[in-house]
């Protein structure tokens, strides 16, 4: 396994719908999606690799199309820092995603700004909490700033706060062979997983194809 090339993955995004509505009770998807063009499976540990994650920690510029002019977004620095040693980390099997050749793999997230649900929508340009202070007083990060009637472009950000690029934990094989590996009941371990580094050089994410996404904001 050593000797084969390693892996080429390529990324695209979408927004759908692409049209953000304050009056709509759900927000729009931001969907990754990512391919493998290795012949033969491999499976990836999608840490880094999340939609939400990027839009909390700046992997996104927001241009008003309307206005000509960037949309101010508050982000986070994303950090790993694994707990005391006596602590134990879960393996996280649901991070497991296998890729077989030409295969899309889509990872969605909402197109909003809170952290754990869809409950906090974008704050509109005029509203009062639309501050350089907003992340710190509501620990929310994402989307913020839209007016209604506006046209938008997305695009990715040249200086995010995480490396979403960087897939750092793969292995070759499915991901049934690789969490059980030759029938063993033994998994792997979740510290060495989540924290250490992966079992083969980290595979960079082609994204000189992703393009600008546009879309709209209404009432």
């Amino acid at each position: 396994m050593e000797n084969q090339l390693k892996p080429k993955i390529s990324a695209s995004f979408s927004l759908s719908p692409a049209t953000h509505s304050y009056a709509s009770s759900q927000a729009p998807n931001l969907n990754l999606t990512i391919t493998s063009h290795h012949p033969n499976p491999i499976t990836i540990y999608t840490d880094d690799l999340s939609p939400s994650l990027m839009l909390r920690c700046g992997a996104f510029t927001i241009t008003d199309l309307t206005t000509g002019s960037e949309v101010r977004q508050s982000c986070s620095t994303h950090c790993r820092i694994p707990p005391p040693s006596k602590v134990a980390v879960p393996l996280n099997e649901q991070l497991f995603h296998t890729l077989p050749l030409n295969t899309p793999l889509t990872l969605s997230a909402p197109f909003t700004r809170s952290r754990t649900s869809t409950d906090d929508k974008p704050l509109a340009k005029d509203d009062p909490n639309y501050t350089s202070h907003r992340a710190a007083k509501h620990g929310i990060c994402g989307v913020d700033g839209l007016e209604p009637g506006h046209n938008y472009a997305l695009s990715l950000a040249n200086n995010s706060r995480i490396s979403w690029n960087i897939i750092r934990w793969w292995e070759y094989g499915t991901k049934e062979q690789v969490l059980h590996k030759d029938g063993s009941e033994r998994k792997l371990n979740g510290r060495a997983v989540k924290f250490g580094p992966g079992p083969h050089e980290a595979i960079m994410v082609d994204s000189k194809s992703v393009g600008v996404i546009a879309f709209q904001c209404q009432e």
